[in-house]
């Protein structure tokens, strides 16, 4: 009798156990800008311009950010950054750098507050997510794609539930000064999006396993203490 008692209690709490299991949801995540936008050297902004314009405009040099809401995600394994060609100008190709931001998400929607030179060169420095070769020219609808690195990857999981922001800026022997030298030239009401292969917030699997081990064991238990008060 007492061991049967106890095969009861033993079930109930594997049974809860199993019903209440939570598993990652593996899927392909497109995330757009919760922000993005430009600081500059000199230029003046505003917070609703979410042009993302990267180069130099004359003694103006421009570096872009975007910014992506990371609450939904974990376990991230690939980062894609997809963005607008919109018009670029000056030497038909250009190198383009993606960069981590530590200023903070909050300060970087405050566009107003340009022209900063510290936010601009931390667009452009630090811990480095991809150099690409890209053609000043073409199709201004055509989505650019560029997949980020390890690197990025790595802050990305850090900061899962959090919000990243990714600096732009081109590189090379590219001055402010130089000309009219720039990417995402006129880039308005497009918003660039961050695709990842990722696992989704865990969230609770189906009881119905743990139900029927609990039903099994428990009906199990239930017929050895019928037949012992029974006494068949």
């Amino acid at each position: 009798m007492k061991n049967s008692y106890k095969l009861a209690i033993t079930a109930a709490i594997v049974g809860l156990g199993l019903g209440t299991l939570n598993v990652a949801q593996a899927a392909t995540v497109s995330l757009s800008s919760s922000n993005q936008g430009w600081w500059s050297t000199s230029a003046i902004n505003s917070n609703d311009n979410d042009n993302y314009i990267t180069g130099n405009l004359g003694i103006e040099g421009f570096r872009s950010f975007f910014t992506f809401d990371l609450s939904a995600l974990a376990g991230v394994s690939s980062a894609t950054l997809q963005v607008q060609r919109f018009e670029g100008s000056g030497n038909p190709k250009k190198t383009l750098g993606f960069f981590d931001v530590s200023t903070s998400a909050d300060v970087l929607s405050q566009k107003v507050n340009n022209p900063n030179i510290n936010i601009y060169n931390d667009l452009g420095s630090g811990k480095n997510y991809g150099t690409f070769n890209v053609n000043t020219f073409g199709d201004s609808d055509e989505i650019l794609s560029f997949v980020l690195n390890s690197d990025a990857i790595a802050d990305i999981n850090a900061r899962s539930g959090q919000f990243l922001s990714i600096g732009g800026a081109l590189l090379g022997d590219i001055e402010t000064g130089s000309g009219d030298q720039y990417l995402f030239g006129f880039s308005v009401n497009s918003s660039a999006t961050l695709v990842v292969d990722a696992d989704l917030a865990t969230v609770p699997e189906s009881g119905t396993f743990g139900g029927a081990v609990l039903a099994g064991i428990t009906g199990f238990w239930l017929k050895r203490k019928r037949k012992a008060f029974q006494g068949v």
